[in-house]
């Protein structure tokens, strides 16, 4: 076994040939000459930033953005929470605006510290019958679910139902398909 091999020694072994696609898939030409770097760096870039008006561009990000909420929220499961929610009106809908007051209400302890107590008490009341308007919301649910939908599953819906719960009806996403009181 030698480890340096002169030039006029051939080996008596044949060496494989490479594997290459062009092989397999046969004998294909390019379409063009390679472009220079200049060239691949300019295509690359008007491909990521294409000349578009700030108008064009939110209408763009809008749609994106609703055909990923769509595809997200588009199964039976989360159309019965939706419904189930946007159905009747509940304690979580005031929980924003009733922090904003209760918020400026606790910014008065200076002038009136009777009234800062007073709201802050009120803030941990209204949380907790919040939470437990939540469950009980979750709790109604879960019987709906398993009467409409035996085989779904309730996986996230929790969060879903309870998310949906606490946000100002005007502000929900997708928009609710029914009026509180009807049926769904």
């Amino acid at each position: 076994m030698a480890f340096f091999r002169r030039k006029n020694e051939s080996s008596t072994q044949e060496e494989p040939q490479p594997v290459t696609i062009e092989s397999l898939n046969g004998t294909r030409k390019k379409g063009g000459p390679t472009p220079t770097r200049k060239q691949a760096e300019a295509a690359r870039r008007e491909r990521l930033t294409k000349p578009v008006d700030k108008k064009e561009a939110a209408r763009m990000q809008r749609s994106e953005r609703q055909k990923a909420l769509l595809a997200r929220d588009n199964t039976p499961e989360k159309a019965l929470a939706r419904d189930y929610v946007d159905s009747r009106r509940h304690i979580g809908e005031f929980l924003l605006p009733g922090m904003i007051v209760i918020l400026g209400a606790t910014l008065l302890n200076s002038i009136a510290p009777a009234i800062s107590l007073y709201a802050t008490v009120f803030m941990y009341v209204f949380i907790l019958s919040v939470l437990v308007s939540s469950l009980l919301l979750w709790r109604g649910f879960k019987k709906l679910l398993a009467e409409r939908l035996p085989k779904a599953s309730s996986r996230g819906l929790m969060f879903y139902l309870i998310n949906r719960s606490i946000q100002i009806r005007r502000f929900r996403m997708p928009a609710p398909r029914i009026n509180r009181g009807d049926s769904f």
